[in-house]
């Protein structure tokens, strides 16, 4: 690890957090959509908490510390979903939209500690960033899919 302002232990801190966030997000979305939209939220939300179990065993092999989730961490308040925002099909697209904005942050968090990394680290930092990458298109193709059925459910 290069040394500098970049602190990794408060990085991996924050991307556990993220990673929380985000698989709560896709669980709460899932619960809320039905049939293969379901089933595609619901595997990114398993991919989520996958990288959360890797940044946390990286936290504790590289720190000796357990991850302890910190309830006033604030990672991004777009990413708290309430109920009522699945009422009609343009929040279901805002909500799409944040999706991908989120795995963009989080392609570009994995970048920068990849970059401050070395070995086993950076390669695993690699593999996440990567990951998110394809959770990124994965969220434009499903927003893309969503406003195609809304403009054309409305053109008639």
């Amino acid at each position: 690890m290069k040394q500098g302002s970049f602190d990794m232990k408060k990085a991996l801190i924050y991307a556990i957090h993220a990673e929380i966030e985000a698989s709560e997000f896709y669980s709460e979305w899932a619960g809320n959509a039905q049939g293969h939209l379901k089933d595609e939220l619901t595997e990114l939300s398993k991919w989520e908490k996958e990288h959360q179990d890797s940044l946390t065993n990286h936290l504790e092999s590289a720190f000796g510390e357990k991850f302890v989730r910190d309830p006033k961490m604030v990672v991004d308040p777009a990413l708290k979903v309430q109920a009522d925002e699945f009422k009609n099909h343009y929040a279901l697209l805002r909500i799409a939209s944040t999706v991908y904005l989120s795995e963009m942050r989080a392609m570009e968090l994995y970048e920068k500690m990849a970059s401050e990394s070395a070995g086993e680290a950076k390669k695993m930092f690699v593999e996440l960033m990567d990951m998110e990458k394809e959770h990124m298109d994965s969220a434009k193709k499903r927003y893309l899919e969503m406003r195609d059925h809304i403009v054309g459910f409305h053109a008639f």
